[in-house]
């Protein structure tokens, strides 16, 4: 394993890229997470479901236990913890990839739904499909300090933003976010307010004002992040950007991003490889940088009858730490 490479000028690291540390197995084949949270409430990580189409706690020996069941998730993907109010959000879409298909078919299903933190009783379910015509991938989601959530879709060039009672619209939507594959993804609310978001198909990282999501700008950074996926915000100026594969570049790496004027420009501090196990999400717990992998894009690549019989275990795997 290649360990951290570092690319940028002296200062103070707040980041530490590292060569991997522990590591957990998430002893239940086939469960295909795309996301891992951490509910601080509770001190446990969360996982979505992308072939069971559930949301699942881990424990310390990597034993699953069920969290949020409910028959109308097809694929989970992105999910966010509000921990001050008690709430849990789920995306939830088809790529053909789940025993539970959904009745609106691959590409076509887009919702979000809220559940209660502490019992996983469902709180609402919005569906977001109507609100921009053609294909959705619902992929990203982060909340902000009111509770309201910004959601990233995939297929069609936009994110929506769903408050704390349901209520949906599109929150931007702009031709610069459509491409080939997999585009907008990842999501983070910055503090200061404003999203930073990551386009998977070209690497770029944008910058949204809450206030005014309209003058949204591309971060200037001396390169791209091809597969870029998963976002953790590090204090204010930090980034960690987990990427993987698309347009033909396998990164499948751990970059450490930071910016010293408010993300109008940032810095590539470190590189961690992290190997072929195709990298999704990342989380912060404790001080100590987790990123999950399951080989996702096999159980994507395989045909239907051949899904059934994939048994891939996920990794949870500590590759970090932030000094907060």
């Amino acid at each position: 394993m290649i360990g951290p490479t570092s690319v940028g000028c002296a200062r103070a690291e707040v980041v530490t890229l590292e060569r991997q540390g522990e590591s957990l197995t998430v002893r239940r084949p086939a469960l295909y997470p795309e996301t891992i949270e951490y509910d601080s409430r509770s001190d446990r990580f969360l996982v979505s479901s992308f072939r069971e189409g559930a949301i699942y706690e881990v424990d310390g020996e990597g034993g699953v236990s069920l969290v949020v069941d409910d028959e109308r998730l097809c694929s989970v993907l992105g999910i966010a913890v509000d921990a001050e109010r008690g709430r849990l959000w789920a995306v939830n879409s088809d790529l053909g990839a789940s025993v539970k298909p959904s009745a609106q078919g691959p590409r076509h299903l887009a919702a979000v739904g809220l559940y209660d933190l502490a019992t996983g009783a469902a709180l609402h379910y919005v569906d977001l499909a109507p609100l921009s015509p053609g294909d959705h991938l619902l992929n990203g989601i982060a909340l902000d300090s009111a509770g309201n959530a910004y959601v990233t879709d995939s297929f069609s060039p936009a994110i929506y933003k769903v408050d704390p009672q349901g209520n949906a619209a599109v929150f931007l939507q702009d031709d610069r976010f459509a491409g080939d594959g997999i585009n907008l993804n990842g999501v983070v609310v910055h503090p200061d307010g404003y999203l930073l978001v990551v386009k998977k198909s070209d690497g770029s990282l944008f910058k949204v004002p809450l206030a005014s999501p309209s003058r949204f700008s591309r971060v200037d950074i001396a390169r791209t992040f091809v597969g870029g996926d998963g976002l953790i915000l590090v204090g204010k100026k930090d980034l960690v950007l987990i990427a993987n594969q698309a347009a033909g570049v396998a990164s499948n790496a751990a970059f450490s991003l930071s910016s010293e004027d408010g993300w109008v420009t940032a810095e590539l501090r470190a590189v961690q490889q992290l190997g072929d196990v195709y990298p999704t999400t990342g989380v912060l717990r404790d001080g100590k940088i987790y990123v999950i992998s399951s080989k996702l894009n096999e159980l994507l690549q395989s045909a239907p009858e051949q899904q059934d019989r994939l048994r891939e275990q996920a990794t949870i795997q500590q590759i970090g730490r932030a000094a907060l």
